[in-house]
């Protein structure tokens, strides 16, 4: 029989390591193999299985050496708004399709309701526009709560302040015509069944929507670098995602329509798919649309927010599509128990997703300028999702002038996150505060 003694080893050596002593000092000792420092001395760049493939900087690094008239203008903010260098030949230094000497011969795409030109204008140039997809009541409707929302956040202290003038994100808290707007419903959108058509044939059933903004362009503003939003699978022959630009101002060369290089969708996936770098581009237009007009634009073209001219704010709401499977599998933000997220790492944090940036889980705005690295303040989106399953989480819903000083001064979660962000000066680039909609006091 098994002594006292022989008794306690065995259950001492079967007995399983407690999970909550797991990560502390008493972590039994790793063997060479898998020591970090070992594994870092056999990682040398070269060494390293796709290497060339993750860290290229293709295509924009070949389109910017290739083409130096596009660049990053810096943004200026304060009493620097509006004080920044024009430089004539540049990219944002044009007109629309129809006055430019080089594109004035081309069938440039044109706003209709025929389908047939609507989809070969998306095959072709990248984008169509749909004539009339909202009347007019439905354009003044939410251009209407729109400006009193701007106007709300404002005085509230929560403006999103951008490069070009101010986001109001998350729309779909902020209006019943948002929500409509996101299902294309024909109650805010008269052409909802042709514009959802054309993007199911895009992207394929079952899209799902990434974001709703309402993107305000003032004077004063820069034009913001030409990009793609698509930012995977650049070498596809189909887009993986579609922006529906909705014109809620008459937008033109004047106000700040889109800037884009119409085409370009098809030059920079023929340069990833033949491994080539892109060559000289043709230039950049502005859109030019009636307000109710909805531009569809595939993911892979290169655009940018345009230069702002006049007087009066320029509104168009950016509706982001994608193809479903580019969201996690497992929805973390709903799944994940709370005392989970009150001790998870920064590492985990950014594993499961609760690190934004701007073009992912961005809350309320928060994220917008974030490079979603772990423990970034910038991005970390989990008080929301805290502030949630405790029942304090204050969500930022319709505001306007005739807004009360209880509404303005409420405690919005989004207020103290960003607050959180700013110490130590870890804010984003786009912040969050006050910012007028009048013109620009240059």
């Amino acid at each position: 029989m098994m002594g006292e003694q022989g008794m306690k080893e065995k259950i001492t050596r079967e007995q399983p390591m407690r999970d909550d002593n797991i990560g502390e000092d008493n972590m039994r000792e790793i063997p060479n193999d898998f020591n970090p420092a070992q594994n870092a001395s056999q990682a040398a760049p070269e060494a390293q299985m796709y290497h060339a493939e993750l860290s290229s900087q293709e295509p924009m690094q070949s389109v910017l050496a290739n083409n130096p008239e596009i660049y990053f203008v810096t943004p200026k903010r304060g009493s620097d708004w509006g004080n920044w260098e024009y430089k004539p030949g540049s990219y944002y230094d044009t007109t629309s399709g129809a006055k430019h000497p080089y594109w004035q011969k081309h069938d440039l795409p044109r706003a209709t309701k025929d389908i047939g030109r609507l989809r070969q204008d998306m095959l072709r140039w990248g984008y169509c526009k749909i004539k009339d997809a909202l009347s007019a009541e439905q354009v003044a409707q939410i251009r209407q709560r729109v400006m009193d929302q701007a106007e709300g956040e404002r005085l509230a202290g929560i403006a999103q302040k951008t490069p070009s003038g101010q986001n109001i994100n998350c729309c779909v808290n902020k209006g019943r015509c948002f929500e409509l707007l996101i299902e294309q419903h024909p109650d805010m959108v008269q052409g909802g069944p042709l514009v959802e058509q054309i993007v199911t044939e895009a992207l394929g059933s079952g899209w799902i929507c990434t974001s709703l903004i309402a993107a305000i362009s003032l004077k004063g503003g820069v034009p913001q670098a030409l990009h793609q939003d698509q930012n995977n699978a650049l070498d596809s022959r189909s887009p993986m995602s579609i922006n529906i630009l909705t014109a809620i101002s008459d937008v033109d060369e004047s106000n700040g329509g889109t800037l884009l290089i119409p085409g370009s969708h098809q030059v920079l996936t023929e340069a990833m798919r033949n491994q080539k770098p892109v060559g000289k581009l043709p230039p950049a237009i502005n859109l030019d649309a009636k307000a109710g007009t909805m531009v569809i634009t595939d993911g892979r073209l290169l655009h940018g927010t345009g230069i702002n001219r006049t007087d009066e704010p320029r509104i168009v709401m950016l509706n982001g599509m994608q193809k479903s499977f580019l969201r996690q599998q497992e929805n973390w933000m709903l799944s994940v128990r709370p005392e989970v997220l009150e001790r998870a790492s920064p590492k985990l944090l950014h594993r499961m997703g609760f690190q934004a940036t701007t073009g992912t889980q961005t809350n309320e705005g928060h994220g917008f300028g974030a490079k979603g690295l772990a423990g970034e303040a910038a991005g970390a989106t989990v008080a929301f999702r805290i502030a949630a399953d405790k029942g304090t989480y204050h969500r930022v819903g319709e505001l306007g002038p005739t807004s009360s000083a209880a509404e303005l001064s409420a405690p919005y979660t989004l207020r103290d996150v960003v607050r959180t962000a700013r110490k130590g000066g870890q804010s984003a680039p786009v912040g969050i505060g006050g910012l007028g909609l009048g013109p620009s006091k240059t």
